[in-house]
């Protein structure tokens, strides 16, 4: 057994076709069943059932593939970590979402400047910096929990930011604070994939209140969220560090009347174990020990 023998598991799990499966791996149909077949026999146990519906997991097969992912992971990390260090490459990819170019971000990269320490910054959704995370493509995240956590993974809490009304300038008059149902027939939201915890809680706190929002646009980065916004197709429901920091031309930010009850917008820092000399660890040392509020 080995790594080609996972892969081939894991893929057969997912397409549940071995015509399918060996396309995704670029290998003919027959070879993929070979090597399933000497994998299944190394074992003693069944890990597929094979039908006229397709190929399904066996209950010996469900316990396999999910260790499986798992050690796939590990070895795909373990590479490019290597590889890394064979390079010398001296930059600490950092992986964000949105709401943290308006809190950790600048504290972590004057902390970063302080200490000489280089590095580059990608920002993508939550499950987008884990999968990275867990193949090694990135040393540390800054996410929206919660979330699926990797084995492994440690996770440093963030404060989390209250919900603010994004809306038109033109719809607001006062500052007085605002409804969601105002905000309900015509909600612009992030893709729940991005965050299916705190897209449920947004709705759920309509729900609580009678209402049945209309999503009627979707967008995976703040800016473009706030551009709906002032070009008057919808309001939004942002983070309240984008209201301070973020200001955009024909956008009022108003806080919701019922405040209370909302949801807050969460951020956390997290990361696999890190080489304790790298740059890495060192400049998360650092920054955690920066007093607050300072940079």
């Amino acid at each position: 057994m080995d790594l080609h023998h996972l892969r081939h598991a894991i893929a057969l799990a997912d397409e549940r076709n071995f015509s399918r499966a060996a396309a995704r791996l670029g290998m003919a149909q027959a070879p993929l069943s070979q090597s399933i077949q000497r994998l299944e026999n190394s074992l003693g146990v069944r890990l597929f059932e094979r039908g006229r519906g397709g190929t399904r997991l066996t209950a010996a097969g469900e316990a396999f593939v999910g260790e499986a992912r798992v050690a796939v992971a590990a070895a795909d990390r373990a590479k490019n970590l290597a590889q890394a260090a064979a390079e010398r490459r001296a930059v600490v990819r950092i992986g964000l979402v949105s709401l943290a170019l308006w809190g950790p971000i600048p504290s972590l990269l004057k902390t970063a400047n302080e200490a000489g320490i280089a590095i580059r910054l990608v920002e993508l959704g939550t499950d987008d910096q884990l999968a990275l995370l867990a193949k090694g493509e990135l040393d540390v995240a800054l996410v929206s929990p919660p979330f699926a956590a990797p084995p492994r993974l440690r996770t440093f809490e963030l404060a989390a930011e209250e919900l603010m009304a994004a809306l038109p300038a033109s719809d607001v008059g006062d500052d007085k604070p605002i409804g969601i149902a105002q905000l309900a027939p015509r909600l612009i939201l992030f893709p729940r994939s991005q965050g299916p915890v705190l897209y449920d809680a947004i709705l759920a706190l309509f729900h609580s209140r009678g209402l049945s929002p209309s999503v009627v646009h979707e967008a995976s980065r703040m800016p473009t969220i706030l551009t709906l916004v002032a070009a008057g197709l919808g309001a939004a429901l942002v983070p309240a560090g984008v209201s301070r920091h973020m200001p955009v031309p024909g956008v009022a930010f108003r806080r919701l009347a019922e405040a209370r009850a909302a949801p807050n917008w969460p951020l956390a820092l997290v990361h696999l174990p890190l080489p304790s000399k790298g740059d890495a660890a060192e400049l998360i040392r650092r920054w955690r020990r920066r007093p607050p509020g300072i940079g």
